[in-house]
């Protein structure tokens, strides 16, 4: 460096300056947007948890005799199906099976089963969100998804959990 001209030296701790600044803001970036997420994730998960507290009352009413156990599924699945949270974000019901047991916005797909519905990556929902059921009891499931609007599909997450008592 005692030969480079001053000019150039000063070009160098510019370039270099700059540079670290890119990175730095990139670092910035990459944690907010991982603290976003779990965020997103925290919310999720309260909501599905609500939405479950809603279905246990009315597991609780059929226990107690006060509804028969065709009134307190009927009644627990409207009231899950009215349930919306986020923009435009809904709930939706399977079971253990991968069958469809409630979809607040495509009702043709009740009674189907689902274990074939594939991301465009190729993971097939209902399958990951019954096997993360049945080995955790809950969990996050990410996948993409067509979004109306958008070309190509976005990432979801989504969180899942079981109900024993109606599998």
């Amino acid at each position: 460096m005692k030969n480079w001209k001053l000019s150039a030296k000063l070009s160098v701790l510019v370039v270099l300056s700059v540079v670290g600044f890119v990175i730095s803001i990139a670092f910035g970036l990459m944690e907010l947007r991982s603290s976003l997420l779990e965020d997103r994730k925290l919310k999720t998960k309260h909501v599905v948890e609500v939405a479950r507290g809603i279905v246990a009352g009315f597991h609780a009413s059929q226990v107690e005799g006060r509804l028969t156990p065709e009134e307190a599924q009927k009644a627990a699945i409207g009231a899950v199906r009215a349930l919306r949270y986020g923009e435009g974000e809904y709930f939706f019901i399977n079971d253990m099976n991968s069958t469809s047991v409630m979809h607040p916005i495509k009702p043709e797909l009740e009674g189907k089963d689902l274990s074939g519905l594939a991301d465009p990556d190729g993971k097939k929902l209902f399958a990951e969100f019954t096997r993360v059921v049945r080995d955790h009891g809950a969990g996050f499931v990410d996948y993409k998804w067509p979004k109306p609007g958008k070309a190509d599909p976005v990432m979801k997450i989504s969180y899942v959990e079981g109900f024993k008592p109606w599998g």
